[in-house]
């Protein structure tokens, strides 16, 4: 029980505490890009779960041997990216071989696996000297705080659209560019931490 309560407690701090996507500004620009295209919001947040909480997983069992562990960080940086490389050709494989997915779907596949957010998981969780336990915390909140990033991005958009009150100049990309802005400032307030340091 123990155990359980410390992978939901790190998930949870991931989420709403440390939130990956805009306090630290890992992933942010697919964000947006992905919450103008409903019909891909659930497979890509799908896909970014995935991706963070296996690679957070794997990298996190390769930095309990020795050898790997005493390296430096350039060395964990390489490490970190084969594996989630690796981890992409794997995935990319079974879903060709039982699957067969469009190829719209191995391109949303790609940007997924290779989102920063999903990359700095790992080095987050070495930083941070996690346990098993709350690497995989780590993995799942942050998959889940980009599904949130993404709903909100999504619901702001659409009232930015149905906003006459935004002047012309600012209509479209500026005024997604504020908005995107001051939900920075919101998480980064929940974080505790200065902007700046």
């Amino acid at each position: 029980m123990h155990n359980l309560f410390t992978l939901i407690q790190t998930a949870l701090y991931m989420i709403f505490v440390q939130n990956l996507v805009f306090s630290g500004g890992y992933g942010s620009s697919e964000a947006i890009r992905m919450s103008t295209k409903p019909k891909q919001f659930a497979p890509f947040a799908v896909m970014i779960a995935f991706y963070s909480t296996v690679t957070a997983l794997l990298c996190r069992y390769l930095d309990t041997i020795g050898n790997i562990n005493r390296m430096g960080a350039a060395a964990h940086v390489l490490i970190f990216g084969g594996v989630l490389a690796a981890l992409y050709c794997v995935t990319v494989l079974l879903l060709h071989i039982f699957l067969h997915p469009a190829q719209k779907f191995f391109n949303m596949l790609g940007i997924a696996a290779l989102n920063t957010m999903v990359f700095a998981v790992p080095l987050i969780n070495r930083q941070a000297g996690f346990t098993m336990l709350q690497s995989i915390g780590t993995g799942v909140g942050s998959g889940l705080s980009f599904v949130l990033a993404l709903f909100l991005v999504n619901i702001g958009l659409r009232r930015l659209e149905n906003n006459r009150d935004i002047p012309p100049l600012f209509k479209g990309t500026p005024a997604m560019f504020l908005y995107v802005a001051m939900l920075s400032l919101a998480f980064s307030g929940l974080s505790g931490r200065a902007l700046f340091a």
